[in-house]
């Protein structure tokens, strides 16, 4: 049983060594576009949880 689990772990770490490094270069306003999208949906994210905690009580 662990050794199947400790082969997934393994199959994971492979997979995020292998991208682990971008392929591709992105200019300066598409990493901020990319880091303002990130920001946004955790702010979405935020909202949600809040009207779901409100919604509760």
């Amino acid at each position: 049983m662990w050794k199947i689990v400790r082969r997934q772990f393994e199959k994971i770490g492979e997979i995020n060594r292998k991208y682990s490094k971008p392929r591709i270069e992105m200019s300066a306003p598409v990493r901020w576009s990319l880091l303002l999208l990130r920001c946004y949906l955790l702010f979405l994210v935020g909202l949600m949880i809040f009207r779901f905690i409100t919604l509760l009580h």
